[in-house]
C-alpha cells in the first residue's frame, strides 16, 4: 500500500467503479459420457439453456473481442511497469499475448463472414438462431471448464450426430468455432481479472485517505462515498 499524505493528490481519488463485467461461459463440469448425452439434447433441440448465447455479429464480436483483450493487456502491463501486483492470471495474459493474438487470426481467416452466414441454425429459445456447430462447441466450453480435449469434444460431437448429422462445413469449422468461444471467455474472464486489479487499487487508494486524515468525521465522509459498494 501506497500511503498519500498530498491532500492535493488524496482528491484526485475518484469513488467510481469499473463496469460490471458479463459472466464467463461456465456450468456444471461434465464427464465424457454426459457430455454425448448433452449434444443429444442439444440435436434434439431439448437444451433450453445455452448460457448466455444469442444471435450476434461474428466478425464484429471477434474484433471487439480482440480488442477488449488488447485494452487489458496494455493496462495490465502499464499496472506491472508501475510497481503493481498482479494476479497469476494476469500474468498469464501478459506471458501469451502472441498466442491470442495468432488464435484471433486464425479464427478471422478461417471463418470469413459469408461462410459463417452459410452454417446450417439452431433456433434458440427466445425465437433467435444461431449456427449449430456454434451452439455445440459454446455449450462444450461451457461444460468442460474451457479445458480442451480431443476425447471430450469428439464425445458431444457424436452425441449430436447420433441425432442429427453435421454437414461437411459445419465439421470443418468446429475447430475454428470451438477457438471463438475460447477467445470469447478469455475475454470475458480477462475483463473481470482487470476489474478486480482496479478495485484492489481503488480499496489501496481509500486507505490511503482514510489513513491520511485523523478526524474521525472526514473518515466517514470519505468511506460514505464508497458504502455502496460494499453491500
Amino acid at each position: 500500500m501506497n500511503i498519500q499524505t498530498n491532500p492535493a493528490q488524496i482528491e484526485k481519488t475518484s469513488a467510481s467503479f469499473p463496469a460490471i463485467t458479463e459472466e464467463p461461459i461456465r456450468s456444471t463440469f461434465l464427464p465424457e459420457e454426459r457430455l454425448r448425452l448433452l449434444g443429444e439434447s442439444l440435436a434434439k433441440g431439448d437444451l433450453t439453456d445455452l448460457f448466455g448465447l444469442i444471435p450476434f455479429d461474428f466478425q464484429a464480436r471477434i474484433r471487439d473481442s480482440a480488442k477488449k483483450i488488447l485494452e487489458v493487456y496494455r493496462s495490465t502491463n502499464a499496472a506491472q511497469a508501475r510497481g503493481e501486483t498482479i494476479t497469476p492470471a494476469a500474468q498469464w495474459l501478459l506471458d501469451n499475448n502472441y498466442l491470442i493474438e495468432e488464435t484471433i487470426f486464425q479464427v478471422k481467416r478461417d471463418l470469413p463472414r459469408r461462410f459463417y452466414r452459410q452454417l446450417p441454425t439452431l433456433k434458440l429459445p427466445d425465437g433467435g438462431t444461431v449456427p449449430r456447430a456454434l451452439a455445440l462447441a459454446w455449450t462444450y466450453v461451457a461444460h468442460s471448464d474451457s479445458s480442451v480435449s480431443a476425447t471430450m469434444f469428439k464425445s458431444i460431437v457424436q452425441g449430436f450426430q447420433s441425432v442429427e448429422p453435421l454437414k461437411i462445413g459445419e465439421l470443418w469449422a468446429l475447430p475454428s468455432l470451438l477457438r471463438f468461444v475460447l477467445i470469447e471467455n478469455l475475454r470475458r474472464l480477462a475483463v473481470r481479472v482487470n476489474r478486480t486489479r482496479q478495485m484492489r487499487q481503488i480499496a489501496n487508494d481509500v486507505a490511503d485517505k482514510v489513513l491520511a486524515t485523523d478526524d474521525n468525521p472526514d473518515r466517514q465522509a470519505i468511506l460514505a462515498n464508497f458504502s455502496a459498494h460494499a453491500q
